[in-house]
């Protein structure tokens, strides 16, 4: 039993370094931009908006196939479960990654031509598939509260 609990703490860890490594790519895509004066910050909220693409995906898959129903009354509801899971999202990511930056700089600074191309082909794949899924399921999930 204490494999199995070691194995998810490893899989957590792992999935955490990865949210790391993506962050830190798209922070450096966003120092890239002449405009952009908060890089580091406009990195976290589009991580952020990707985090709830795919919490909200998951939730939308769970309630597509009525595994967990959706239950909002009104559209109040939704907007307060929508401001709440950004909330937690921004929290956590500001905790785990804005905070940690200049270290995961250091980390990831000297980096291969390889390991930057793979790095941004990550990245650009873990955007897409994002947002996709969330388009590719939310028409699937019909709701009597999105005729009102």
């Amino acid at each position: 039993m204490d494999t199995l609990s070691d194995k998810g703490l490893q899989s957590l860890i792992l999935n955490t370094l990865k949210m790391k490594y993506l962050y830190y790519k798209l922070w450096q895509t966003f120092k890239k931009i002449p405009t952009n004066d908060m890089p580091a910050t406009n990195a976290m909220i589009f991580l952020c908006m990707c985090h709830a693409a795919n919490f909200i995906t998951i939730h939308l898959i769970l309630a597509t196939y009525s595994i967990i129903p959706l239950n909002f009354n009104s559209k109040i509801e939704i907007y307060s479960f929508s401001i709440l899971l950004f909330s937690v999202i921004t929290l956590l990511d500001y905790l785990f990654l804005y905070r940690n930056r200049e270290k995961l700089y250091e980390k990831y600074k000297d980096e291969s031509k390889r390991q930057k191309l793979t790095g941004n082909i990550l990245l650009i794949l873990y955007i897409v598939v994002s947002f996709a899924l969330v388009f590719y399921f939310g028409p699937k999930y019909t709701s009597s509260i999105a005729a009102q």
